[in-house]
Parts: structure tokens; sequence; C-alpha cells
């Protein structure tokens, strides 16, 4: 009977043990985790492209900010998050070619942005560097938001940065519907040209390019150049005007790569 007794105490002190252990775990409501934004949002993308050819000025570092948001409570100061590029998944060399920059949820808000450099080099101009991202725990975040139900078990953690600095046409102009449009006001694509008008506009070449998995082209040109192009009316005189003085200034037209004369598609002054 006293083996008994001893046996039963001694099981009682384990799972003693254990239950006070599994009490100082943390639970899902108690922990705060993030994740990318993306992951949750019906048009979300898991990666995103930078182009550096047309920056201004032209060819630099640039800085891209991805957001992430917070499951759990807001906090009176700034929580940092924390995150890490994948090497073997990765064809950009860490710390040559990007890293990642300081990034916070500031204090009382939902969701922060995490901030990556790219940086320019001669090789991007023929090739893509790919970095794929991934969120990591820190004292402040739990990081296990792996799978976003009901959107289509998106992994909430990664994130994929593609950047070059190709000088090829961007996709505005390459679409049919918005090319057709776009050569109405400006005239036929060059890469002269396309640098012109970053120079005159202090635009990128951004400007000219849209998502094809979750915007229309059409769409996007028109909210950009205005309805009945009022806006495209306005660059394209400006532009006219520019022409004129380099032609004054310098005795011929300015010609793009091909040798060509630099014109808008219409001729206004206005």
């Amino acid at each position: 009977m006293k083996k008994i007794i001893t046996r039963f105490m001694y099981l009682l002190a384990i799972l003693t043990i254990v239950s006070c252990k599994h009490e100082t775990l943390p639970t899902y409501s108690d922990v705060d985790r993030i994740y990318f934004e993306w992951a949750k949002s019906s048009t979300g993308s898991n990666r995103t492209q930078v182009n550096l050819g047309y920056d201004n000025p032209i060819k630099i570092d640039s800085t891209i900010a991805v957001p992430v948001v917070v499951i759990g409570k807001l906090y009176d100061e700034d929580r940092p998050i924390t995150a890490e590029f994948i090497r073997s998944e990765s064809s950009a060399i860490i710390g040559a070619d990007v890293e990642i920059m300081p990034s916070f949820i500031p204090a009382g808000q939902p969701k922060g942005l995490l901030r990556i450099k790219v940086k320019y080099s001669e090789k991007l101009d023929s090739l893509t560097l790919i970095a794929r991202l991934r969120l990591t725990p820190n004292s402040y975040f739990h990081v296990d938001y792996i799978k976003a139900e009901g959107y289509g078990d998106r992994n909430g953690t990664e994130f994929n940065v593609s950047f070059d600095a190709k000088a090829d046409m961007p996709n505005l102009w390459a679409d049919p519907t918005s090319g057709t449009r776009l050569v109405t006001y400006f005239g036929p694509y060059s890469k002269v040209k396309l640098e012109l008008l970053c120079e005159v506009f202090g635009i990128t070449r951004d400007f000219f390019m849209y998502d094809p998995a979750t915007e229309n082209a059409i769409d996007v040109l028109t909210a950009r150049m205005g309805e009945s192009g009022i806006i495209a009316m306005g660059m394209i005189a400006q532009v006219n005007r520019y022409l004129k003085a380099y032609e004054a200034e310098h005795g011929e037209p300015l010609k793009d790569e091909n040798g060509n004369e630099i014109k808008m598609g219409l001729q206004t002054d206005r």
C-alpha cells in the first residue's frame, strides 16, 4: 500500500510540474504576431518589381516599403520589425545588392512598413535580381502566420523583391490599349523619349507601369492622364516647348537612339 501511495504522489508531482510549465507557455491570444499585408488582401501580391533604370536622377539606389500588419494589441512605443533574406533562394547578394533597413510598427498603429534598400550596379542593366524575404520572430512578435485561410492558404511570412535597371519598354506603353493612347499623346516609344519625359516632369519609369494581375491598363492610364487626357495635354505642351528650346540652342532637333527626331504625338503649345 505504501508503494502505491508513493507512486501516486510521484505521478501527481509530475503532473503538477507539467501543468505549471504549460501555464507559462504563451497562447495565441496573448502573443502579438505580424504578417505581410498582401496575404489577406483580395488583390495582394507576394512580390514587387523595382526598375532603377529611370529613377530621377537616373540609376540610383532605391528603398521600397512592404506593409506589415499586427495581430494583437496596440502599444505606446515603436516595435521593431525583423526579417531575413532566404539566401538559398535569392540571386541578389545580401549586403552588396540589397539590405534590410531599420523598420518598425509605429506606436499606437496596427501596421508598419518593412523597408528594403535595393542598390544599383551596372549588372542590373542586363540582369534581374531576386531577393526572397522572411519575417523573423523577436522579443515583440511571433511570426507563424504561414497559412492565411480563405486567401488561397497564402504564407504571410514571406515576400519577394525583384529589381533591375533594364531600359525596356514599360508595360503601359506595351499594352495594346493604353499603348495606343500613349502613342497618340507622346508619339512612338523610344528610350531617349522616356528619359526626356522623366527628366522634364521629375517622374520615374514606374509612372508608365501597372500591375496586370490587379489593374486594368486603360483605367490606370486614365487616372494618371486625366479624363479626356487633360493632364497629358499639359505634359505635351511643356515637352514641345522644351524641344523647341533644345533645337534653338543646339541647331538641330533632339534625336532618339535610332537617330529619329523626338516628337510628341500632338503638337499643342497650350
